[in-house]
């Protein structure tokens, strides 16, 4: 996977070091790029860096990576929309999984925020 550049316009929480990372792997095993936007304990917005690979309804795995150097953690998510804004589409997701994972999530959400 490529590093993606620093967004100005990612933000989540109070303002992270690092942009929050998420790669969106679709069931034909295609793979989406993305900042995230707002993450919360039932979904998140995310700003997709190149095509969408991804469309409403897909059932998706996803991985967020906080920052470079910490593990990132995975989850299951259903694409509930995806908008085209010029070169950066967005698409929302909402968290399908659960069990610790889901903790994880409700974790970070918390320490983000």
């Amino acid at each position: 996977m490529h590093a993606l550049e620093p967004d100005p316009h990612s933000r989540v929480g109070a303002e992270p070091e690092e942009p929050v990372r998420v790669w969106i792997e679709n069931g034909d095993g295609s793979i989406a790029r993305g900042l995230v936007e707002v993450l919360s304990e039932s979904g998140a917005l995310v700003r997709l860096v190149g095509v969408a690979l991804v469309a409403s309804g897909d059932e998706v795995a996803v991985r967020i990576a906080v920052s470079r150097t910490s593990p990132t953690l995975g989850g299951a998510a259903r694409v509930r929309w995806v908008r085209p804004d010029g070169d950066t589409p967005e698409c929302e997701l909402e968290w399908t999984h659960s069990g610790p994972e889901r903790e994880q999530l409700a974790y970070l959400v918390v320490s983000l925020g």
